[in-house]
């Protein structure tokens, strides 16, 4: 009988130098009119699609050749070992906070056939293309090639998957195999007389931080496993991997700049190359800080963090403007047909929380709400079935998501961080709480030595009052901040019914009280449309202006757009989806903001007139692409004073 992830009492991933600690994701149950739909979906639809969907592709089969050891050959391309371990992570979460025996089964089926393929080894090594198809040239040695292969990201992938099952499921196959991978990984990787080997695709750090802390959590469970931890061993693995780049002696460079190969990473002060590697290898260089507390660390993924976001991050929150090797432009390169891969915008998430958790400043919710609301519920539709690799910010009606992909590495990305959310909305230190995300939710945590509950009412992002109920066991002293977001202009917060006091610190509104049973806490965001304007250095959005209300950005469907007298086309519909995408904005434009609950699982819808007078609806961009193949443009034509003053630490702002 399986074991309900609820009725564990596993804690989260939590190092020693995190400023903010937080919550797992079976310590909050979200009840929310926004999330829940969504959640849903992807726990009843999504994950069964791409197990489904791996499973013809022939990626589950690939573990079964290598078992068999004979007549076997590799379907898809040299990462699926690592897309069908980051699936398993994504379910694992999915579990943790949601049990679905029949899912918790299907995957102890596919853990099983990786398990007796890594057992046709004696090493622990696994990766199924090297192993049929390039047997002589692991981790692309001997004329084999390391950026194709994949060895070290899929086996970052695995140890992910592993800690992640493990701690939703308290089951230890997966994590047994991970353990020995790893072993063998510091065995043969390291300075002289071990191997100059590096990720040609980032993850792994990470991934196998995430180990060394479960390793340091529970030290008596190797030994319960019959495979030792090697604690220290995984934590000077990382640091190797980390400071080794650019240092090429042994080995080729993974491209240079394309894989953040081309110089030590706490040289990099500017973000470049292939922008899902570099965000997941900034996310671990953060973790690696987390880890030890070494200030560098947190230095060198500050000022990325910042050179992404103030000069390199499109207004939905996407990232990686070019299409050639999908990587990061020039500052200030940031064209509405950018690139921006899904799983770029997933990894700047994951990239954002690790440095919340450094430091408890707002901002980086600030950039993974934005994330989170446009481009990663972008990238898939609606019903669940279909997917974006790339979400640029217009189309003339060729960009459509697909069913399945080549290289379906996006799907499994949104996997891993919609589970994750739970685990977002709350944080606590050791002066109270923090409250991050406004989600319909509850959650406990405990705070000192007192044990607080917290119950979250709101139809946020359509409406901007958010109801906290806080019930510690006992009348107890400590904070709450409320993050006030950066959109955010006029608000009012209430205990009790009563207006308080407060003090604004690193983004968060500051309730610091005595706390007792059952105190309310009424937040009201002021929830207007928004006109917002882009740095003057974008020469490409000059004369531009984008419709925001709440996190949402909103953009212009032909569907909607198009003119009809009588039901009769005015124009040819090629001319009219020409006409849809050059349609612009008065001077001081009125919208009228209206919620639609048939429009999908409920949304509000945005309407005002153009500078001609015809009427437009405006769109939650996520939601776009879903009902037809037509053209879709986000910035709109708009005249507006050009201000050259007041962009310090911004990007985008509203046009006042």
């Amino acid at each position: 009988m399986s074991i309900k992830a609820t009725q564990l009492n596993k804690k989260p991933t939590i190092y020693k130098y995190q400023a903010v600690r937080n919550v797992p994701v079976q310590s909050v149950q979200i009840q929310d009119a926004f999330w829940g739909p969504k959640l849903k979906v992807l726990r009843e639809v999504s994950s069964y699609d791409l197990l489904n969907k791996f499973e013809n592709d022939g990626a589950l089969r690939n573990f079964d050749f290598v078992a068999e050891g004979e007549n076997g050959f590799h379907s898809g391309e040299p990462w699926f070992d690592g897309l069908v371990y980051e699936t398993i992570r994504g379910i694992s979460d999915i579990l943790a906070s949601s049990y679905d025996e029949h899912l918790d089964h299907r995957v102890d089926d596919i853990i099983d056939r990786i398990v007796r393929a890594q057992a046709a080894g004696d090493d622990g090594y696994i990766n199924t293309y090297t192993m049929l198809d390039r047997p002589g040239q692991r981790w692309g040695e001997n004329g084999g090639f390391l950026r194709w292969q994949h060895d070290v990201y899929n086996a970052g992938c695995l140890v992910e998957a592993a800690v992640h099952h493990y701690k939703a499921t308290g089951k230890t196959t997966l994590l047994k195999a991970a353990v020995q991978f790893t072993n063998h990984m510091c065995e043969i990787m390291g300075p002289p007389p071990k191997r100059n080997i590096v990720p040609a695709h980032s993850l792994p750090e990470e991934a196998v931080l995430k180990l060394y802390q479960l390793a340091l959590d529970e030290p008596v469970l190797g030994a319960a496993m019959k495979v030792p931890f090697a604690a220290q061993e995984y934590l000077e693995l990382v640091t190797f991997w980390i400071h080794n780049r650019g240092n090429h002696e042994g080995r080729y460079s993974h491209g240079g700049e394309y894989a953040q190969d081309h110089k030590p990473v706490l040289e990099q002060d500017e973000a470049v190359g292939h922008a899902v590697r570099a965000t997941l290898l900034y996310a671990g260089l953060t973790a690696l800080y987390l880890c030890t507390g070494e200030a560098p660390y947190l230095e060198t993924a500050k000022k990325l963090w910042d050179n992404i976001s103030y000069q390199k991050s499109h207004i939905t929150g996407g990232v990686g403007a070019v299409h050639h090797d999908e990587k990061f432009g020039a500052n200030y390169e940031l064209p509405d047909n950018g690139y921006l891969e899904t799983c770029a915008g997933a990894g700047m998430g994951f990239f954002s929380w690790n440095l919340f958790l450094a430091t408890g400043e707002s901002r980086y919710i600030d950039k993974l709400e934005t994330i989170l609301y446009n481009i990663v519920l972008a990238g898939r539709s609606i019903d669940g079935h279909k997917y974006f690799y790339e979400n640029p910010l217009v189309s003339k009606g060729g960009h459509n998501r697909w069913e399945w992909h080549s290289c379906p590495c996006c799907p499994p990305m949104i996997i891993k961080i919609l589970p994750e959310l739970a685990s977002y909305i709350y944080a606590y230190d050791h002066k109270g709480a923090f409250v991050n995300l406004y989600i319909g939710s509850e959650s406990q945590m405990t705070i000192g030595e007192v044990h607080v509950s917290f119950k979250q009412q709101t139809n946020y992002p359509w409406a901007g009052a958010v109801g906290i109920t806080v019930t510690p066991e006992r009348e107890a002293s400590f904070s709450i901040r409320l993050r006030i977001p950066e959109w955010s202009g006029q608000y009012a917060i209430r205990v009790n019914d009563q207006a308080v006091s407060f003090e604004l610190e690193n983004g968060y509104a500051v309730l610091n009280r005595v706390w007792s049973p059952g105190d309310t806490i009424q937040l009201d965001l002021e929830m207007p449309v928004h006109l917002v304007e882009v740095h003057p250095n974008v020469t490409t959005h000059a004369d531009k202006a984008a419709i925001r209300r709440g996190p949402v950005l909103y953009c212009l469907e032909s569907v909607d757009n198009e003119k009809y007298v009588n039901g009769t086309i005015l124009y040819t519909r090629e001319a009219l989806r020409e006409n849809h995408m050059e349609r612009k904005l008065p001077l001081n434009p009125v919208f009228e903001a209206e919620y639609d609950a048939t429009f999908f699982d409920g949304a509000v819808l945005v309407r005002t007139t153009d500078e001609a007078g015809s009427p437009l609806t405006a769109i939650p961009y996520p939601y776009w692409n879903n009902r037809s193949r037509g053209t879709m443009v986000l910035w709109l034509q708009h005249d507006h004073p050009a201000q050259q003053e007041g962009w310090e630490n911004k990007l985008y702002r509203t046009i006042e």
